[in-house]
């Protein structure tokens, strides 16, 4: 081959290996650059999907950290918005400033704290009282209706009440000396203390017959209707109502606390008969399940009896022969407790009341017309207002004072009491 011939071959191999490259470069390049979209795609993608997550955890954490506001959990609350900084927004900023500035302006509340205290709820007061001439007796007196009930829990949020646990009232010091403690609460909020008595379920149709776990675990009420049929509610009595309540309005209960429920043990506990291994299993349950909404127990006395126990003669043997009954039967379903909660309201005295003192119980409630509070140093003695027919009508004046409205909560098929 000439020399021209092959210099011409090689300028021709060198331009085709140089396009080659070329063409094999531009798509490495290409490929690269797609390579790359796809990579910040993918970023824009994911971090599109991580926006998407946080705004759900946020919204989550928001709801979670206003339902602790609303029941004065401030530190939980302050605690929940700044554990994750990923989550902090102006949302989580602005709720955690309006936490800071309601926990920083709580006031000290001086007033006298309040204790109301329920029997057994009346579900079917047409059933119990057919002629409203009548006057009804002591269901009437001392009962109020669902339905009252329901009106007046309102008007008790309207007006500040908190829920509040009497044992953040009361406290024994360092010395074991009897104290009642500070409470600070919002400006515009009170406490109150709420207490129910006796549920032993043993008044028959147009009461609960007994407080059961449902299917799912949760409190219910089982009831026989006037009909004859048993039937399960969720509002068949007063600790329910005030759970259901407390859900629609987490700002009517201070730490989540709801009241007192006062037990005897003569009728067993709760419509449980506790006669065998598996009614003492199921009472176990209801209680532990009233402790974990919010309930704690009191004693209200084993056998709930007047003659030489709670009322005139009353005799110290008697007393330690029926708090050792409860203690026996029933502190072990409900647990320990400081608070005895007297039958009738009657006040022990001398020796009987040493008894009380003695095994453990600092906190003990009678009742009054009027709220009265005497510290000692070995105990607190805190009065209950009644709520029930009696009160309605002979303590008016009080109950509008300070609870409720008491014509708009009275039910107009309350037979009439004589004042």
């Amino acid at each position: 081959m000439s020399k021209s011939k092959k210099s011409i071959l090689i300028i021709a191999v060198s331009v085709i290996t140089v396009f080659f490259i070329g063409c094999i470069s531009y798509k490495v390049i290409e490929e690269h650059k797609i390579q790359q979209e796809e990579n910040q795609r993918l970023q824009r993608e994911q971090l599109a999907l991580q926006e998407r997550e946080n705004d759900i955890a946020r919204t989550i954490l928001l709801e979670q950290a206003e339902l602790l506001f609303k029941q004065y959990f401030y530190d939980e609350a302050l605690a929940l918005l700044t554990e994750n900084e990923n989550l902090i927004n102006e949302a989580v900023t602005e709720l955690a400033e309006r936490i800071n500035h309601e926990k920083n302006n709580l006031v000290l509340y001086e007033d006298t704290v309040q204790h109301i205290f329920f029997h057994s709820l009346i579900l079917y007061p047409e059933y119990l009282f057919p002629n409203l001439n009548v006057s009804g007796g002591a269901f009437n007196e001392g009962f109020v209706f669902q339905r009252e009930l329901f009106r007046l829990l309102p008007q008790l949020l309207e007006r500040g009440y908190v829920l509040y646990n009497i044992n953040d009232v009361f406290g024994k010091d360092e010395n074991g000396i009897m104290r009642q403690k500070e409470i600070y609460l919002p400006e515009g909020k009170q406490p109150l203390i709420v207490s129910m008595d006796d549920p032993s379920y043993h008044y028959g149709i147009g009461f609960a017959n007994r407080m059961i776990l449902d299917d799912n675990g949760e409190l219910a009420t089982e009831v026989i209707t006037p009909q004859r049929e048993t039937i399960v509610t969720y509002d068949g009595d007063v600790m329910l109502v005030i759970n259901n309540f407390v859900k629609e309005h987490p700002e009517f209960s201070f730490r989540g606390h709801k009241g007192i429920v006062a037990t005897t043990g003569f009728l067993g506990f709760m419509g449980h008969k506790l006669e065998t291994e598996e009614s003492i299993q199921l009472a176990t349950a209801v209680a532990n399940k009233l402790k974990e909404t919010g309930w704690i127990f009191a004693s209200h006395s084993y056998g709930h009896t007047r003659a030489g126990f709670w009322g005139p003669g009353s005799n110290a043997a008697n007393i330690a022969r029926d708090t050792g009954w409860w203690q026996e039967e029933i502190e072990p379903i409900v647990g320990k407790t400081n608070i005895f909660i007297a039958p009738f309201g009657f006040t022990l005295q001398g020796a009987a009341m040493n008894v009380i003192l003695d095994n453990g119980f600092d906190i003990y409630c009678n009742v009054v017309a009027r709220q009265s509070i005497t510290v000692f140093n070995r105990y607190a003695l805190m009065g209950r207002i009644e709520i029930g027919g009696y009160s309605l009508v002979n303590y008016s004046n009080i109950l509008n004072r300070l609870f409720f409205d008491v014509d708009s909560v009275k039910d107009s098929h309350r037979p009439l009491l004589r004042r």
